[in-house]
C-alpha cells in the first residue's frame, strides 16, 4: 500500500468521524493559531520599534563624532565642538567610499545641533534642531519642498543668510501666512526664509499614533542653513557628521558600522571615533526583548500543542482498538508490520497537519483582526507558518508512533478473535 493510498484512507477516516476528528485537532488548532498570532504581533511591533528608533521612515542614520572615554557624548556636546586635534572636515573621497558600500543609497556631510538653537520671530521663539547642509541633503533626508525653493549655488558662494524651515516651524510662526520671505532671528543674526520642507510621507498609511510617531518622528522642529553659513549658527571649525540613507532599515546597523570604519580611517587621533551613537544598542535591545517575549508566549502556547498531541495519541489508540479485526485481516492476507505502521502513522500525521493548516489560517485571521481593532502593526512570517505546519506534522509522528507500533505488533490470530 503506497503513501497516496494511506493519505486517501486517512481523509476517509477523518470525514467518517467528523466530530471526533475536530475535537482531536482542537488542541493543535489552538496551539498553532496562538503561535502564529503571537509571532505576527510581536514581529510587527518589533519592526515598528526599529523604524522609530533606527532610522524611521526615511531609513537614515547619522554618524557623529564621539569621545571614546565619554561615549555618552555626541557631536552636539560642547566637549566635542570647535577645533579638535586630528579632526578635519569629512573628505569628498570618504563620502564617495561610503556611498559605494552595498546597501547605501546616498550620503551627505552635515553640521548638526539637536534641539539647541533658538529661533525667534517677533515675540515667538522655538528651540529647534539645526543642520548645516549641502545641496543633496534634502534628497538624502527624504524632504520635499512645500513652498519657496531649495538652496542654490549662489547661497553657498555668497555665504548667504538664508534658511529653510520645516513645516512644523512654519505652522508655529506663520499659521495664517506665507513663511517664504519672512526674516527669522538665530542668535544675533537675521536669516531670510527661502523655503519650507516636510517629510515625504504617505499620510494614507498613518492610521494610529504609533504610525504618526514612526513616520513623522517625535520632534520635527528643524531648520536648515547652507553649510558655508554654519559658523553663524554653530560656530567656526565645528565638527561635521555624516547622514546616510540605506535601502533597507534591517541592514542599517551593519551598514553604519562599515561607514564608520571609512570615516575613522581619516582620524589622526586615537581619542575620538565616528559611530551611530546608541543605534546598535537600541537594535540589540529591541531584538532581545522581542526574543524573550516570543519565547515566553510561544512556550505558553506550546502547552496547547502538547495537550493536543496527547489527544491525538489517545484517539489513535482508540482507533487501533476499534480496528483490531481489520488489522488482523490485513496481516492474515500478508500485510507486513511496516505497512500497518505506515498506515496508522500517516493517519496521525494527516490529522495533525490538517489541524496545523487550520490553525495557521485562524492565527493569521486573528492577527489581522487584532490589527484592525487596535491599530497595532503585524508582520505575518512565512517562516513561522512553515515551521508551524512542520511542527504539527512532527507532533503527529511523535504522538502517533506508539499507537502505530502497537497496531503493527498485533498478532493476526488474536486480532481476528477480538470482540
Amino acid at each position: 500500500m503506497n503513501i497516496i493510498e494511506n493519505i486517501r484512507l486517512s481523509f476517509k477516516g477523518i470525514i467518517s468521524h467528523k466530530l471526533r476528528s475536530v475535537l482531536t485537532m482542537l488542541g493543535i488548532i489552538i496551539g498553532i493559531s496562538s503561535i502564529i498570532t503571537i509571532v505576527s504581533i510581536i514581529q510587527g511591533a518589533s519592526m515598528s520599534l526599529k523604524d522609530s528608533f533606527v532610522g524611521g521612515d526615511s531609513n537614515t542614520v547619522m554618524l557623529q563624532l564621539y569621545d571614546k572615554e565619554n561615549s555618552w557624548g555626541g557631536a552636539y556636546n560642547a566637549s566635542l565642538s570647535g577645533t579638535l586635534p586630528g579632526i578635519n572636515r569629512i573628505r569628498e573621497e570618504s563620502v564617495s567610499a561610503v556611498t559605494s558600500i552595498e546597501g547605501v543609497a546616498a550620503a551627505s556631510p552635515v553640521y548638526f545641533k539637536e534641539d539647541s538653537i533658538q529661533v525667534k520671530y517677533n515675540n515667538k521663539s522655538e528651540y529647534s534642531s539645526a543642520y548645516g547642509v549641502e545641496k543633496d541633503f534634502f534628497d538624502v533626508k527624504n524632504l520635499i519642498l512645500m513652498s519657496g525653493r531649495l538652496f542654490i549655488d549662489r547661497d553657498y558662494e555668497k555665504k548667504s543668510n538664508v534658511i529653510i524651515i520645516s513645516s512644523e516651524i512654519a505652522s508655529e510662526f506663520f499659521p495664517n501666512q506665507e513663511a517664504v520671505g519672512k526674516t527669522l532671528v538665530l542668535g544675533s543674526d537675521l536669516f531670510v526664509v527661502v523655503g519650507v520642507v516636510m517629510k515625504d510621507v504617505d499620510y494614507s498609511e498613518i492610521n494610529s499614533m504609533s504610525d504618526y510617531f514612526t513616520k513623522l518622528g517625535f520632534s520635527a522642529a528643524e531648520i536648515y542653513v547652507p553649510e558655508t553659513s554654519w559658523n553663524l549658527v554653530g560656530g567656526y571649525d565645528d565638527i561635521q557628521s555624516l547622514i546616510i540613507k540605506v535601502g533597507n532599515v534591517d541592514d542599517i546597523v551593519k551598514i553604519s558600522s562599515k561607514a564608520a570604519e571609512v570615516l575613522n580611517a581619516d582620524i589622526l587621533s586615537d581619542k575620538y571615533e565616528y559611530k551611530s551613537g546608541s543605534l546598535s544598542e537600541d537594535t540589540n535591545y529591541i531584538e532581545t526583548i522581542t526574543k524573550i517575549a516570543s519565547i515566553l508566549l510561544i512556550g505558553i502556547a506550546s502547552i496547547s500543542l502538547f495537550v493536543g498531541g496527547i489527544g491525538v495519541m489517545n484517539i489513535m489508540l482508540v482507533s487501533v482498538t476499534e480496528r483490531t479485526k481489520e488489522i488482523g485481516l490485513k496481516k492474515a492476507l500478508g500485510a507486513k508490520r511496516k505497512v500497518i505502521l505506515a498506515q496508522f502513522l500517516t493517519e496521525s500525521v494527516v490529522l495533525t497537519s490538517c489541524g496545523g493548516i487550520i490553525g495557521v489560517l485562524l492565527g493569521v485571521g486573528v492577527a489581522y483582526l487584532v490589527s484592525t481593532v487596535t491599530g497595532m502593526p503585524i508582520a505575518v512570517s512565512g517562516t513561522a507558518i512553515a515551521v508551524s505546519v512542520g511542527f504539527s506534522m512532527f507532533v503527529g509522528i511523535a504522538f502517533g508512533l506508539l499507537p502505530s507500533i502497537k497496531a503493527s505488533k498485533l498478532d493476526p490470530i488474536d486480532a481476528l478473535r477480538y470482540e
